[in-house]
């Protein structure tokens, strides 16, 4: 594989002389006849041409940034239709937002040996407000078939000009040619930084631009049969791994004129404190100062304040799902309107814990699904949650989420660090976001086999911390008769009945699920003799880890440990004539380890199975080791242990 990225990195450079950008509306039939993608015959699409030019524009002593977008796909099959969509983040602020213009959008196709154009019409093109940060325009092309070739171009112009979008080169389908360019005021210094393990490099060069007056930096990419991202198990972002460079503005040095832009995590902590959200909103407690008190009444305890504030946080205010470490309603129109996004929740907790008396500040922080801020930068964060120090003591909130803890966070806010905002002691500083603690499954299984191969038995199961967080949020989300089902489907086929869940719709504490089964076929029956899995539907049937090798970390969310105890009585009449010898499998460095035990006892047989994983992230290096870890898993519980007639 590093042969291959290395040879990758080597052609790419030399295709800068053959590069021809492709024009709009020139299509072949060849395109349209083709049938599969030779390079790669799996994919469902894939980006035949795509160019990308992003360049300084002055207009009446007014500067923007434009990129202007054109883009052709192939679609294969109908699971290629979804590539059929096109969706354009248009980044806002409360005072200016991008605009996009210019959209054209062409699906061809082949009829009676001729090209048909059927081209998408202005009222099939929607603008809706995505998040606090972003709108979003989508169209979906017209007549879309097996073997359409697609075409669309737009321009998008931004007002916000240092801010230059990344550079993308790798998608979920392959990509047989992309042209990429960026033009720069000659004197404006990009450090450019590659990300991903394909990588493309630029050729420069220098150019009158008379649209701005200036002379221009060109870099230019030229990137050709450009692998597939396919998204594999246990992934935070894969958006942090696809092949593209990101541009970061470090100073502009032009005659007469030097200004440096580079910045550290702590000025970006400075530039949020210094706005008005955090600088003055957070003191402002008239909307809330009555309410409080009586919640705070009779607690004596911070500690005890602070749970009160949460959950009085949690039951008073209800989380639109928009992100944002920006109000977007404020205090009292939060409180007033009973929603409002992250910072409207989250902030608001903070300045209610101030009121309380405990050390409580804002941390802004990117959560997993916005991606890794790989330099210091203010637009890449998205997000704040509360921070409390009692007693030398870390404490973390975030209560839009119904089943959040304190310490017990959404899996996607453990993103790396966080940037604390104390005004009031005037620090402003990158911080560790506390790491999850390790979650705990135990299950408990007793089942009575019969001589047909059937079984019955009574199931009962208890999860704590992300483990409960996670099994109250599917339970609270899955209709009852869907969720039993679908149990009933993952779980070879058994039969439910007395399904009892404790605890579920609650967000302290563990939460425990009972219920009793039956399953016609627990066991094969072969000449007199019974072969069953010892642990029954509860053993792990498929290795999540397809892949050969793998080039991003592996993220499990949290560290986590699971314990099966199964007690199987046997049916009189039978002994056991062979079963599964006891195993101990470990990772290196203690990150993770399996242990099964199984033993007899007269009638009975009892398995014991340990299995966890002690570190939320592990490194692509363990790749091969965590797959083979895996597969000697599912190895070991799909021996069988034989009963014999006596």
């Amino acid at each position: 594989m590093m042969n291959r990225i290395l040879l990758l990195g080597l052609i790419l450079p030399l295709h800068f002389a053959s590069a021809q950008e492709v024009k709009f509306g020139k299509i072949s039939k060849e395109e349209l006849i083709e049938k599969e993608y030779a390079p790669d015959r799996s994919a469902n699409a894939a980006i035949l041409y795509k160019n990308q030019k992003t360049y300084f524009l002055t207009t009446n002593g007014v500067n923007s940034l434009v990129t202007e977008i054109h883009e052709r796909i192939k679609i294969y099959n109908k699971e290629g239709f979804e590539y059929a969509t096109e969706t354009i983040d248009l980044f806002k602020t409360r005072y200016d937002d991008e605009l996009v213009r210019k959209i054209k959008a062409v699906t061809y196709n082949l009829k009676d040996g001729e090209i048909v154009e059927d081209e998408l019409d202005k009222d099939q093109i929607f603008k809706t407000e995505a998040s606090y940060n972003y709108n979003q325009v989508k169209f979906t092309m017209p007549n879309v078939q097996e073997g359409s070739v697609i075409e669309f171009r737009y321009v998008i112009k931004s007002p916000f000009i240092w801010n230059i979008d990344d550079f993308q080169f790798q998608y979920d389908i392959p990509v047989k040619q992309m042209i990429a360019e960026l033009r720069t005021p000659k004197g404006f210094h990009f450090k450019q930084t590659p990300k991903g393990y394909y990588n493309v490099y630029p050729k420069t060069s220098t150019s009158r631009d008379n649209r701005i007056g200036m002379d221009v930096i060109i870099n230019k990419y030229h990137a050709v049969q450009v692998p597939a991202m396919k998204k594999e198990a246990y992934v935070d972002n894969i958006d942090n791994y696809r092949s593209g460079v990101m541009f970061e503005l470090v100073y502009v040095d032009i005659p007469g004129y030097y200004k440096s832009f580079a910045q550290s995590w702590g000025d970006v902590a400075k530039t949020i404190g210094n706005s008005d959200d955090y600088k003055n909103e957070l003191d402002k407690t008239k909307s809330f100062d009555d309410e409080l008190d009586a919640v705070i009444t009779g607690k004596s305890s911070q500690i005890d304040k602070m749970k009160a504030i949460f959950k009085h946080v949690k039951n008073t205010i209800t989380w639109n799902g928009r992100d944002g470490k920006y109000f977007q309603y404020g205090l009292k129109k939060a409180l007033k309107e009973k929603k409002g996004n992250a910072a409207d929740i989250n902030l608001l907790m903070v300045a209610m814990l101030r009121y309380a008396g405990i050390d409580a500040n804002p941390v802004v922080i990117s959560t997993k699904d916005n991606a890794i801020p790989f330099f210091p930068t203010l637009d890449r964060l998205n997000y704040v949650i509360a921070y409390a120090n009692i007693d030398d003591k870390q404490y973390f909130l975030d209560a839009t989420e119904e089943f959040s803890d304190i310490n017990v966070l959404p899996v996607k806010d453990y993103n790396w660090k966080g940037m604390l905002i104390d005004n009031q002691k005037m620090v402003w500083q990158q911080i560790n976001v506390i790491s999850p603690k390790q979650s705990n499954k135990l299950y408990s299984v007793n089942l009575k086999l019969s001589e047909d191969g059937s079984c019955e038995g009574t199931y009962k199961s208890r999860f704590d911390r992300h483990s409960a967080f996670a099994f109250r949020k599917n339970f609270k989300n899955t209709e009852l008769d869907s969720y039993l089902s679908s149990m009933e489907e993952q779980f070879s086929g058994i039969e439910i009945d007395g399904h009892e869940v404790k605890n579920a719709d609650v967000y302290e504490g563990p939460v425990s699920e009972s219920f009793e089964f039956y399953n016609d076929y627990a066991a094969d029956v072969i000449d007199g003799k019974l072969y069953f899995e010892p642990l029954s539907f509860m053993r792990m049937e498929e290795n999540p880890f397809k892949s050969e090798e793998r080039m991003y970390p592996i993220d499990f969310g949290y560290p986590f440990k699971d314990t099966y105890m199964v007690n199987v009585d046997i049916p009189e009449g039978y002994v056991v004539e062979s079963k599964p010898e006891p195993i101990v499998v470990k990772l290196p460095n203690d990150l993770g380890r399996f242990k099964y035990i199984l033993s007899e006892n007269g009638s009975k047989i009892n398995v014991l199975v340990n299995f966890e994983i002690n570190r939320a992230i592990l490194s692509a290096e363990l790749y091969p080791i965590l797959r083979e870890f895996f597969k000697q898993i599912i190895a070991k519980e799909s021996e069988k242990v034989v009963l014999a007639k006596v």
